[in-house]
């Protein structure tokens, strides 16, 4: 076996390693977003197929609907993360994709014509620039959040920068599989190996980010007690505060609302017991809570007209959109 091959079958072990670790944190955080995540790292295992004249596994068929399987997960995944409850441009990217797939399989099955089947990596791209155009305006959105930990703003910073990897890497799978090939100096074979594993690494320290790692983003703030979930910081603060604005409704009664109506979904008053859920809430389980009867009912007997009470919730609402990308990438 070439030295090629077998490097591929390392980091193609490594992106399983990532989708597995990314399926438990969906299944225990019930981030269905996360799914579509792990399902582009579970596809990864296209890269044993890559077109190579040196690779046993050589199949240029299995390796290009491979790739497009995997930027499906990919739009579905920016979509849920970056764009819920929001317009996004995923229906344009999904017929691309679509278009991409019919093209393939057309250009593979019937005319034979391997040059354009490989063009059809390009949409890659389209999948990656959006990605990087959304990741790096949420990260914008918390860079100067005093509120939101170290970790997390180091965990955007990574991934605005192996983003920009994977579009090279889309480039020279294009290159690789089309007529360009020829023309492609050899000395790009190995960088491009090397920006693989260098784009690995850091979706490796992203999406499993280990323990030490995290303390090390963390290292100049207070660090939460390991055995507390980490998900958005004050996220009770920034729903509460939104009520507020344009409402004349005070802070205070805003957080007994929200207290009140997560105990009535738990099923306890304990204070303690409602603050670790508060802690442990997810953005579905946030979404429920802001349209749950009980917090309109406690709002209006708190003192509010029906119209503030509906404007307070409506606000949260719009937080909680802002904020969602955070929540969910927050999770670990």
């Amino acid at each position: 076996m070439s030295f090629t091959f077998i490097l591929l079958t390392i980091l193609t072990l490594a992106r399983l390693a990532i989708a597995l670790q990314l399926f438990l944190t969906a299944r225990r955080s019930h981030l269905n977003n996360l799914y579509w995540l792990a399902g582009l790292f579970a596809l990864a295992v296209y890269s044993i197929f890559t077109p190579t004249d040196d690779s046993p596994l050589s199949n240029l068929p299995l390796f290009l609907l491979g790739f497009l399987a995997g930027h499906y997960c990919l739009a579905i995944f920016i979509h849920t993360t970056f764009h819920r409850d929001r317009q996004g441009p995923v229906q344009i990217v999904i017929v691309l994709l679509i278009v991409a797939t019919i093209t393939t399989i057309y250009a593979l099955f019937v005319t034979k014509d391997t040059n354009l089947a490989g063009m059809m990596t390009t949409v890659g791209l389209v999948n990656w620039v959006w990605h990087f155009i959304v990741a790096r305006s949420a990260y914008l959105k918390i860079v100067n959040d005093s509120e939101v930990e170290n970790w997390v703003k180091g965990r955007y910073r990574l991934m605005i920068i192996y983003i920009p990897m994977m579009m090279l890497i889309t480039v020279q799978v294009t290159a690789s599989t089309t007529n360009l090939s020829p023309y492609v100096p050899r000395i790009f074979l190995p960088i491009g190996l090397l920006i693989i594993i260098t784009s690995i690494i850091l979706q490796f320290l992203v999406w499993v980010m280990p323990e030490p790692f995290r303390l090390w983003l963390n290292r100049t703030q207070q660090v939460r007690p390991s055995k507390e979930p980490r998900t958005a910081p004050n996220a009770l603060d920034v729903f509460g505060n939104a009520m507020t604005r344009d409402t004349g409704l005070n802070t205070i009664a805003c957080f007994y609302a929200i207290r009140s109506t997560v105990a009535k979904k738990i099923g306890s008053q304990d204070s303690d017991a409602v603050r670790e859920y508060i802690s442990t809430m997810t953005y579905h389980e946030w979404d429920a809570i802001l349209q749950h009867t009980e917090l309109n009912r406690i709002l209006i007997n708190g003192g509010a007209d029906k119209n503030t009470a509906n404007q307070a919730i409506l606000n949260a609402r719009q937080a909680l959109v802002e904020k969602q990308s955070l929540l969910t990438l927050s999770t670990r």
